[in-house]
């Protein structure tokens, strides 16, 4: 399975991912967090300036994620460890579109017009068929993208 394969399921399946972030205090947090994009440029979330989340993550830029699909018999996995960054706000109005969440969790426009883009761009990865028995790793490092990619993004 490539690693297109395993962020497709990630953004289009399962949609939404438990994020674990640590506080100033190295206590853990954990929250489930919307999918705005995930390809092999990593993955891309948004969060506002005023959450807990948001705080965590200028603190400490080390985060896990997992998310889990079960479809008839097919139970899906993913796990992600790795490193965040602040990415600028031109691709905002691609990971708002089609959100069915964004309304809810932000309900006024200046919210929205408020929140951050966040890209998990270097890290390592795994996804598992827990009824199949399927295995793989991957890794995400955006740094080693090309220009073209990166302009892509």
């Amino acid at each position: 399975m490539e690693i297109e394969d395993i962020m497709d399921i990630l953004q289009n399946k399962m949609k939404v991912a438990v994020f674990a972030t640590v506080d100033e205090e190295n206590k853990p947090h954990a929250r489930h967090v919307t999918i705005g994009v995930a390809n092999k440029h990593g993955i891309f979330f948004i969060t506002h300036p005023k959450t807990n989340f948001y705080k965590q993550l200028e603190h400490n830029q080390n985060v896990a994620v997992t998310g889990l699909l079960e479809e008839d018999y097919l139970v899906q996995v993913i796990r992600i460890e790795g490193v965040v960054r602040k990415v600028g706000r031109e691709r905002l109005e691609e990971l708002l579109a089609g959100n069915p969440y964004v309304e809810n969790v932000y309900p006024k426009e200046a919210d929205r017009q408020s929140v951050q883009v966040f890209q998990l761009f270097k890290g390592d990865g795994f996804y598992h068929s827990l009824t199949q028995g399927h295995r793989y790793t991957f890794e995400l490092d955006a740094d080693q993208l090309s220009q073209e990619e990166v302009d892509a993004l």
